[in-house]
Parts: structure tokens; C-alpha cells; sequence
């Protein structure tokens, strides 16, 4: 499990991570399916367990029981 307080400590010290996570994904016959995305973290709310990432230019956020692994940029 993630610690969200020493990630946002990270990222106050300027450190940069791509986020792998899962998300849900409509199909055409209304099924629901999940697909790995990445994205770079911006930022995380610890109190909440959401991890802000930005996805093809929109900000998103991932439940921590979502996420895959986290990833050092660069």
C-alpha cells in the first residue's frame, strides 16, 4: 500500500512520478471493463486516498485501491 503523506512529501520536494492505475471502461454493449492507464502525478489528498494525474491534457483523479504502481519520472 502506498503512503500518500511521505508521496506528497516527495512532491513538495520536487520529485516527479507516472502513476499506473486501473480504470473503468464503457464498451459499446454497456459492459464495463478496466484498462491500465499513465499518467503523470500532480498531486495526492491524503485524507481522501485520491491521487491527482494528468491524463492526455485533463486532470483526473484514482482511488488508491486503484492504483497499479507508482513509477519514478525520467
Amino acid at each position: 500500500m502506498l503512503d500518500l503523506y511521505d508521496i506528497a512529501a516527495r512532491l513538495e520536494a520536487e520529485e516527479s512520478f507516472i502513476l499506473r492505475y486501473r480504470f473503468p471502461v464503457g464498451k459499446k454493449d454497456e459492459s464495463v471493463e478496466t484498462e491500465i492507464r499513465e499518467g503523470k502525478l500532480l498531486d495526492v489528498a491524503e485524507e481522501t486516498g485520491r491521487l491527482y494525474v494528468s491524463y492526455q491534457g485533463e486532470v483526473i483523479w484514482v482511488r488508491l485501491d486503484e492504483v497499479v504502481e507508482l513509477l519514478p519520472a525520467g
